[in-house]
């Protein structure tokens, strides 16, 4: 029965060091790694902590008590650059 017992608490201990190794699915990421999905979200949101991406990884602060997350959203976005005017054309002389 010991044997049973070690053996069965073995298994539980491995399974669980893999489930904690496995990678996270691109379509899921974590609120630390969303700077790598989306490019061009300066500031991010879960509905309990805001992250912002300074360079190019993200800080976030920690959880607030009680909070339950949501799926993670872009709440600001990088502007695109602004296409060149073109040029005026000069004025005939008066």
């Amino acid at each position: 029965m010991k044997r049973f017992g070690l053996a069965f608490l073995l298994m539980f201990a491995l399974t669980g060091v893999a489930l904690a190794q496995a990678p996270v699915p691109p379509n899921d990421p974590s609120l630390h790694a969303y700077p790598d999905v989306d490019k061009t979200c300066l500031e991010w949101t879960d509905g309990c902590r805001t992250c912002q991406r300074v360079g190019d990884t993200g800080v976030c602060p920690n959880i607030g008590i009680a909070c339950q997350p949501q799926p993670i959203s872009c709440t600001r976005r990088e502007e695109p650059p602004k296409p060149a005017e073109p040029p005026k054309p000069a004025e005939p002389p008066k």
